[in-house]
């Protein structure tokens, strides 16, 4: 056993230039293939094997995330499997000839399944190849097919399905998976961008005034029925209003009269002790011998009720009559006159402001009459 040792030993000792060059030079290869030998797949990434002598695509086989270990003469491709975004300005022509600037956003995502016959049959470059291709060739033929002003008035989701449509029938059997299109921003010619935008304007303008014509036709409706509901009501209370609704009614305004906080001056004297004022149509009124008292609430007065007439003055005697028409005017036209003393009915054309000032003359001079002479 000593022996061998001893025999181990020297030969190192008369090999070890040999032994450490080859230990550098072992070192170095592994460093440098080190890449090439140990494979880290990161989070949303798939591989596929390339092996140099066993067949070459592995097409029955994809390595997941994590870390792997191959040949250093095999090759491995990762791809993304991710959802991608690919943005593309692209001029179309339009069917006038004209052309205007499209920004286009494309979603996209590779077939897990199928990766390993896309990288055989298209490669890493895909994107390139395919992608860009189909997206450009969808957006022209789609937006090509429309006219400048139609683009404004045509909704975007409209022309993102038509574009998804064709450009899923050109992608056809290439496993890649088409989510949709976003159409960002449509630029138009400057010149033809203010004409759409005034020819939109006039036609916003003309729907504007043709719904404010129908609006006034409908507010002409609305008077009319409102007046004929008023006239209908008007009618009706005329044949039907009674003389005990007219005094309910003259019961209910004296109360909101007398409640009232304002000063005012209540002249009482008509039919049923409701106020002069209140009793316009009331003929005994016209004709009342009784005397007006004056309420006073802002000023405190006393209430005062005028003296009846003397019995030594005359009244008038009724004629007899001749003609019923003419006595009949000549009753009103009596009744109608004031009286001496200014408690009368409110005379025709007097208003009720005159009436008052009358009534409040008629009034201080009763009080002076009746004052003790010193």
């Amino acid at each position: 056993m000593k022996n061998i040792c001893k025999n181990i030993q020297n030969a190192l000792r008369r090999n070890r230039i040999k032994i450490v060059c080859t230990g550098l030079v072992l070192t170095l290869l592994l460093v440098f293939l080190w890449p090439n030998i140990v494979i880290s797949i990161k989070p949303g990434e798939l591989g596929v094997l390339y092996s140099r002598f066993h067949g070459g695509t592995q097409l029955n086989r994809t390595y997941d995330e994590g870390l792997h270990v191959i040949q250093p003469w095999d090759i491995m491709y990762i791809y993304d499997m991710r959802v991608q975004e690919e943005t593309q300005n692209i001029d179309v022509l339009t069917v006038d000839g004209l052309t205007i600037n499209v920004e286009i956003s494309l979603r996209f995502q590779i077939i897990r399944d199928r990766l390993p016959m896309l990288h055989q049959e298209i490669g890493p470059r895909y994107r390139e190849k395919v992608v860009i291709p189909i997206m450009n060739s969808a957006v022209r033929q789609t937006i090509g097919s429309y006219r400048p002003d139609d683009l404004y008035s045509t909704a975007r989701q409209e022309l993102q399905d038509q574009m998804l449509v064709d450009a899923v029938e050109e992608m056809g059997r290439i496993p890649i998976l088409i989510q949709g299109f976003v159409v960002k921003s449509i630029t138009l010619p400057e010149v033809l961008r203010d004409s759409i935008e005034r020819k939109l304007v006039a036609e916003q303008d003309y729907l504007r005034y043709k719904y404010i014509l129908l609006e006034a036709g409908q507010e002409a409706r609305r008077k009319t029925i409102e007046g004929e509901g008023i006239k209908a009501y008007q009618m009706l209370v005329n044949q039907h209003m009674s003389p005990n609704f007219l005094k309910y009614e003259g019961i209910k305004a004296t109360q909101e009269l007398a409640s009232s906080p304002n000063a005012k001056i209540v002249v009482i004297g008509g039919k049923d002790g409701l106020p002069v004022i209140l009793n316009a149509d009331s003929p005994t009124a016209a004709q009342a011998d009784t005397g007006t008292a004056a309420k006073q609430d802002a000023s405190g007065d006393a209430t005062r009720t005028p003296q009846p007439r003397s019995k030594s003055e005359k009244q008038p005697q009724a004629q007899p009559a001749r003609d019923t028409s003419s006595s009949s005017k000549t009753q009103q036209q009596e009744a109608e006159k004031p009286d001496n003393d200014g408690l009368s009915w409110i005379a025709p054309g007097e208003s009720v402001g005159d009436y008052i000032k009358r009534l409040d003359k008629t009034l201080l001079r009763g009080r002076s009459a009746d004052a003790p002479e010193k």
